[in-house]
């Protein structure tokens, strides 16, 4: 089994959800690179990056059945 990194749950950050789609930009909807996958609060999170942005997007997959509706 592969050991993730772990990282601090920052306050204020933006989680964007997963979608069928491929993983674009919020801001400029090009497509982002995935960089590794780590663990905040027993939380898969995909980090992925925008070379057009240079920033960092991360994203959670949820099951979105399981929301209340």
């Amino acid at each position: 089994m592969t050991a993730l990194k772990t990282r601090e749950f920052i306050p204020d950050t933006v989680y964007y959800i997963m979608s069928d789609q491929p993983d674009c930009c919020p801001k400029c909807q090009s497509r982002l690179d995935l960089v590794e996958i780590v663990m905040i609060d027993d939380e898969y999170v995909f980090v992925n990056f925008c070379e057009e942005c240079q920033r960092e997007i991360l994203i959670v997959d949820e099951d979105v059945e399981a929301w209340p509706v």
